[in-house]
């Protein structure tokens, strides 16, 4: 399958920045990274690997996604991507032949 079709979802790519609060005052917040238009980029988002375990007496989970995505320049693993109700924590950016990059994230649940 060609790699324009694989790339069928529109997510959000993020940076932690600058920005204004409803006051007006500066503050540290996740920023979109693409400001034109409504910011999302076409993705294949993809989980690869589950697991559940006990932490603090509850509960936890934790997936490992792969998101893939067109190269893009100046992608890190301190960015994030929104995609539904879900967060995606980067943790490495993979593959970037100048065609793809790769994003190995973790996910949690809003």
């Amino acid at each position: 399958m060609s790699l324009a079709a694989r790339l069928n979802k529109r997510v959000l790519l993020q940076v932690r920045g600058p920005a204004r609060d409803a006051a007006g005052e500066q503050v540290d917040a996740w920023v979109n990274v693409i400001t034109e238009g409504d910011g999302k980029l076409w993705a294949e988002v993809r989980d690869v690997s589950g697991r559940e375990f006990v932490a603090a007496g509850a509960t936890q989970n934790s997936v490992t996604t792969t998101i893939t995505m067109r190269h893009r320049p100046g992608v890190l693993p301190a960015m994030r991507v929104l995609y539904g109700a879900d967060i995606y924590n980067v943790e490495a950016v993979l593959g970037q032949d100048g065609r793809q990059i790769q994003l190995m994230c973790s996910r949690r649940s809003v």
